[in-house]
């Protein structure tokens, strides 16, 4: 069967310390309640597509949390796979992109939702959502781009660059981390780390952090320095990005959510591929993987 591919959000807003809303919002095409999600289109990564409608059919602009789950249903000869994110809203709405598409937005506690929804695929998308919680904080641990392989570069391999994939997955990037309201930038000191994140920090108005711990040379010498320097981002709780090399960022992914459970994950990253920690008062909550961009 032809898949249908398509995403949403769970939109979250606190109202105090023990109340939790979640926006639904209403379709009078199908008359029904639901969360707001739509199809990728052409080009578009999943996560960029949730970010997008959330926006588009609320008006909210938000930060995203971790990813949820994935919906699968028939739709005539198709099957509709839907990816959900937590999301929290920021400020204020601007009002619903096409009002004949989403006629009502309606704020309601976690327990009004499940008697308002109208698919039990939603239902255990919020089930989900509970179970993560809220408040979590990113921390993205990205390998750098594709760089020029080694075997042809003759220079000191702190100074190897990009390969001309890597630029461009370089200027791809920022579609894919914008949903995660990144605020710092950390990478290090090697030329293809610090080229892959420049694009994107020129994009947000960040200035790059180097750090020369978090290099490979300076890994094998002292695992606990660059392990400090991620301690230290984390107990900021900054939503922040690091670049960094495969044989470091494993272990840091193995450091903060421990052995046993880094056990699940079955390999590194690829060139331009990361993982997302997501923490709340320093323990990690989830872990999400995301792809390279696509050429």
């Amino acid at each position: 069967m032809d898949v249908i591919q398509a995403a949403g959000a769970v939109l979250w807003r606190r109202l105090s310390e023990d109340l939790i809303q979640v926006a639904l919002i209403h379709r009078p095409r199908y008359d029904d309640w639901s969360f707001p999600k739509g199809k990728v289109e052409p080009g578009e990564t999943e996560i960029a597509c949730a970010f997008r409608e959330v926006q588009e059919e609320t008006g909210f602009e938000s930060v995203f949390g971790p990813e949820l789950c994935k919906v699968e249903y028939p739709v005539g000869e198709f099957t509709k796979t839907v990816r959900y994110w937590s999301a929290q809203v920021i400020g204020e709405s601007k009002g619903a992109h096409d009002i004949t598409e989403i006629d009502q937005l309606i704020w309601v506690t976690i327990a009004d939702a499940y008697a308002k929804l109208s698919r039990p695929g939603d239902k255990e998308v919020l089930k989900n959502f509970e179970k993560f919680g809220v408040d979590t904080v990113p921390l993205v641990l990205l390998r750098h781009g594709k760089a020029i392989a080694r075997e042809e570069w003759e220079g000191d391999d702190g100074d190897r660059p990009l390969a001309v994939l890597g630029q461009q997955q370089a200027k791809r990037m920022l579609a894919t981390y914008l949903p995660f309201g990144i605020t710092e930038i950390h990478t290090s000191d090697a030329v293809r780390c610090y080229e892959t994140v420049v694009p994107m920090a020129r994009s947000l108005q960040l200035d790059t952090i180097y750090w020369s711990q978090l290099s490979e040379y300076a890994f094998e010498k002292d695992k606990k320095a660059a392990i400090s320097v991620v301690q230290e981002i984390i107990e900021s709780e900054a939503r922040a990005l690091v670049c960094g090399h495969n044989p470091v960022l494993p272990g840091m992914v193995a450091r903060f959510i421990g052995k046993k459970s880094f056990k699940e994950l079955d390999h590194g990253l690829m060139p331009g591929e990361s993982w997302i920690l997501h923490h709340r008062d320093g323990e990690v909550i989830a872990i999400d993987w995301m792809p390279a961009p696509e050429n």
